[in-house]
């Protein structure tokens, strides 16, 4: 079976964070799956204080990272498919 998923059909409906495993987790429909935030770039986050919360914003297209300082950093959520952030590791499932 041929499937064709993009970007667009993304829309988080839930974020959370695995502390087991480090990845920040997001579901959309029955799509689920995680990124390591210690394969982000530190130069593409707003603040260098610690991260506090996730959230959803712009309807669900972003996943937004509340900084101790008040600093927001805004992850698109074609992050989270199959080649969308760019290093080695794919985005995994959470649970």
């Amino acid at each position: 079976m041929n499937v064709d998923f993009s970007g667009a059909d993304l829309s988080a409906t839930e974020v959370w964070f695995d502390a087991n495993s480090g990845r920040l987790c997001l579901r959309s429909g029955d799509y689920q799956g995680g990124i390591l935030l210690s394969e982000l770039p530190n130069e593409d986050f707003e603040s260098a204080t610690a991260i506090i919360r996730f959230s959803i914003g712009q309807s669900g297209s972003v996943i937004v990272c509340h900084h101790h300082d008040g600093a927001e950093t805004w992850l698109p959520v074609d992050l989270w498919l199959p080649g969308g952030l760019k290093v080695k590791a794919r985005p995994q499932e959470c649970s």
